[in-house]
């Protein structure tokens, strides 16, 4: 290894510097005091907004929330693991937006140090992967840790690549640093696609110890690389463990109906491919208007959009009309913006395809093919049935689209050691030129088709956009504007290309100098993202917020007062909202609804076969005591309904009786009258039991906490009380006087348990076994995983030295 001094290192952070001036000038608003309004965030905030005011008011760590869909767990595991403090420690120093995309260009910077990249090749490719249109509209969408797991893959693979290539110490630091780091973010998601590329590279080397006979090397990178991995998972092992847990009560564990029932479990296979690219949508990573660019996207006075509603209705009207253009013409449901590279990564990818001779780039390849065919989902039915069906979690996950975040890491690496190589002095500069000569004819080649015969191709309509309704005059002005956008971009893509085939062709023949040549390459990459990522995050994005961006988007209504003037728990139906698929209600609230990908799946059976169906009696079980309805009052608010059946929080029945399984439970909702009667499934008892109610019998709550509630109860005999609480194991224990009593399931989705005559003073706790458990686990391995990361950088100083 080179000597390292500050003299070598001022380029290293003077690029930095740069480059977080550019992500300034790009998030500009944060500047001036606004704050970038992101759906899922608001979403998110307003689900955990109970715990987190509960949270700042004690020490206690809340790990369940009544807030959205009658209550579930939001335990994050982040309490005993000390990785939180970089991200806090990064957080203090950035905006969090700033923060995301300059996490992504550090991480591809250190990725492209290790494949031999100088300072300015370096800049490039991680500003371009940085500034990759996925990322960014992914985080206008506010899918942050989906943002921040990306972004923590390219160092992994740094560090994976270090320890292959025998530099253990510094291999060891950045895979241990960023893979803690990336499990923190907790999207298993990207994590698994990480490990699906790293099999892929593994499989390579596994092929180079065999051709190279260097087996011994091999396996030490290997054990070492499983040493690592187990060093960064200690600290994350709560959180991993209780997602994990959790994970086989939710909907990506399946469901117990029959009809809804899958070996192995998993997510609805309709519903996993949902999200699925078409087969063409590939090209928007060169073409960032391909497919038409966004679900909703705004046009200017100049588009035959706007001129043919000019021409039939007011002007003011048709402005405001044009804000929200369904130019996207695709096969998902919608999108909020292309998966856009950058034409001239896409260039230089292609070129060094021919360029590099090393076999090592087909594994690239066919890293990012298999990505591509991961992403097409339904459209390749044989192949996603294949993964869907055997291949081991992969049923867990849904949108499929995001696969692509695997090739949005290989095509800048692959175009980092085509750069990297055309530099060099020994290049055998006729082989470069022929090389350079094809990738232009082919994606100059393709940009001069599109242009000229794409409405031979395509006839820019989709399935969607009879879900506008919208006249067919104007269909027809929007076809003329997708068509137009299309042409424009087929000539913007042909302009970056060449551009970069001629500073290319001049260094090749060193007719320029080799760093301004670069230098320039990286303003073009730079130039071409930064326009198009503008299309789908700017200025309108951003709200001016001293306080809470969430509180600030959720504003408090009529409707919100007069509800909270009641100080009692129970819980809303807001039916102005999509009930099921929306949070914002959970901010002031503890509703029957929410927004989550991971809720209960008994509970998702819950909505679909009776919430849905507007069965009172379940409603009224789980204490639904107002409705905000989508009837109007004289001045236009929404009226809000006390329903007067709500049962409250927890009530004696009569009798109970048992059902054999699943089915019969949740069928027997249909007739219920809960008031009276529960049904409890036989694997929690095996007869029913009559019980005789007299009129000073009662049971109330005295005491609420999301972690725990408190009720007192009075009987001359003994009873079967039922509690409007959703049942959730392993994790509720209940108490009958500090002794601890069992309590089973009834009626699919509350807590029931039988109580002896007299006075009594029951508790619910939530107190999961593993996660106490865990916890201390993570802290110990946080502790190990700090004192390996010292011990690694100072070996690492050392060898340098």
């Amino acid at each position: 290894m080179k000597s390292v001094s500050l003299k070598s290192l001022l380029p290293h952070v003077l690029v930095h510097v740069v480059f977080i001036g550019i992500l300034f000038i790009f998030y500009s608003p944060v500047t001036k005091g606004k704050k970038l309004v992101q759906n899922d965030v608001v979403q998110s905030g307003a689900a955990l907004q109970e715990a987190n005011e509960y949270t700042k008011s004690g020490s206690e760590e809340i790990l369940w929330s009544n807030s959205s869909f009658s209550g579930m767990p939001v335990w994050r595991g982040y309490g005993s693991n000390l990785v939180t403090s970089v991200h806090k420690a990064a957080l203090a120093i950035f905006p969090v937006t700033v923060y995301m995309s300059y996490l992504a260009f550090l991480g591809f910077y250190i990725l492209a140090l290790v494949l031999g990249a100088n300072v300015t090749i370096a800049m490039l490719v991680s500003a371009a992967f940085t500034l990759t249109s996925f990322n960014i509209v992914s985080i206008e969408a506010g899918h942050v840790n989906k943002v921040l797991a990306m972004a923590t893959m390219a160092p992994v693979i740094a560090g994976v690549i270090l320890v292959y290539e025998r530099k253990y110490w510094i291999g060891i630091f950045v895979t241990v640093f960023f893979l803690a780091l990336h499990l923190y973010y907790g999207h298993y998601q990207i994590s698994y696609y990480l490990l699906i590329t790293l099999g892929f590279y593994a499989a390579y080397k596994i092929y180079e110890a065999i051709r190279d006979k260097s087996y011994k090397h091999f396996l030490i990178g290997s054990l070492v690389l499983i040493g690592a991995a187990v060093v960064s998972i200690l600290p994350n092992i709560s959180s991993i463990l209780t997602n994990y847990e959790y994970s086989k009560s939710t909907t990506r564990g399946g469901s117990e109906l029959s009809a809804a029932k899958k070996e192995g479990g998993g997510l609805d296979k309709e519903y996993a491919m949902s999200w699925s690219n078409g087969i063409t949508e590939i090209f928007t990573m060169y073409m960032p208007y391909f497919n038409g660019g966004a679900s909703g996207e705004e046009l200017d006075q100049s588009s035959a959009t706007y001129k043919a509603l000019a021409s039939k209705v007011d002007r003011a009207q048709a402005k405001q009309f044009i804000k929200q253009i369904p130019l996207y013409w695709g096969d998902q449901p919608f999108t909020s913006g292309p998966v856009y590279f950058g034409a001239i990564i896409i260039f230089l990818f292609i070129f060094g395809m021919f360029l590099i001779k090393d076999p090592s780039k087909w594994i690239w390849l066919a890293i990012a093919v298999f990505s591509f065919m991961m992403s097409w989902g339904k459209n390749i039915e044989w192949f996603s049935d294949l993964l869907f069906y055997h291949v081991p979690l992969y049923n867990k996950f849904r949108s499929v689209t995001m696969a692509v975040s695997i090739a949005q890491l290989v095509f800048p690496l692959l175009a980092c050691i085509a750069l990297v190589k055309v530099i060099q002095p020994e290049l055998e500069r006729d082989q470069a030129q022929k090389a350079l000569v094809k990738a232009f004819a082919i994606c100059g080649g393709f940009a001069v088709l599109m242009l000229l015969t794409g409405t031979i191709w395509f006839n820019f309509s989709s399935k969607n956009d009879a879900n506008t309704q919208l006249p067919e005059w104007l269909m027809e002005a929007i076809t003329e504007d997708r068509i137009s956008k299309f042409r424009g971009d087929a000539l913007r893509s042909l302009f970056f290309v060449t551009a970069a085939a001629a500073l290319i062709w001049a260094i090749i023949k060193e007719k320029f100098e080799i760093k301004y040549a670069l230098a320039a390459l990286t303003v073009l990459v730079i130039l071409d993202l930064f326009v198009v990522d503008k299309r789908y995050l700017n200025e309108s994005d951003f709200i001016k917020a001293k306080g809470s961006i969430v509180e600030k988007a959720i504003p408090k209504t009529e409707q919100d007062q007069q509800i909270l003037t009641d100080k009692g728990y129970y819980r809303v139906l807001n039916l102005t909202k999509s009930p099921f698929n929306d949070a914002t209600t959970s901010f002031y609230h503890k509703s029957i609804g929410g927004y989550s990908a991971i809720k209960l799946s008994r509970y998702q059976d819950l909505i679909e076969n009776q919430i849905s169906k507007n069965n009172i009696e379940v409603m009224n079980m789980l204490n639904t005591r107002y409705i905000i309805s989508g009837a109007r009052q004289e001045g236009g608010e929404p009226m809000v309904q006390r329903n007067p059946g709500a049962y409250g929080n927890a009530w004696f029945v009569k009798e109970t009786k048992i059902v054999a399984n699943a089915d019969e439970e949740i069928k027997a909702l249909d007739s219920i009258s809960p008031k009276t009667e529960a049904f409890i499934d036989q694997r929690f008892a095996k007869a029913g039991k009559a019980y005789t109610l007299d009129s000073s019998s009662y049971i109330t709550l005295t005491e609420y906490h999301p972690n725990h509630l408190t009720y007192e109860s009075s009987a001359a005999s003994e009873q079967f009380a039922v509690f409007s609480e959703v049942y959730y194991q392993p994790g509720w224990n209940a108490y009958v006087d500090g002794k601890p009593t069992p309590h089973v399931r009834v009626n699919y989705i509350l807590r029931g348990m039988e109580l002896p005559a007299g006075k009594h003073k029951i508790l619910f706790k939530f107190e999961p076994e593993h996660y106490i458990r865990s916890e201390k686990v993570a802290y110990a391995g946080s502790l190990f995983w700090i004192a390996l990361l010292l011990g690694t950088l100072v070996m690492s100083l050392r060898k340098t030295k």
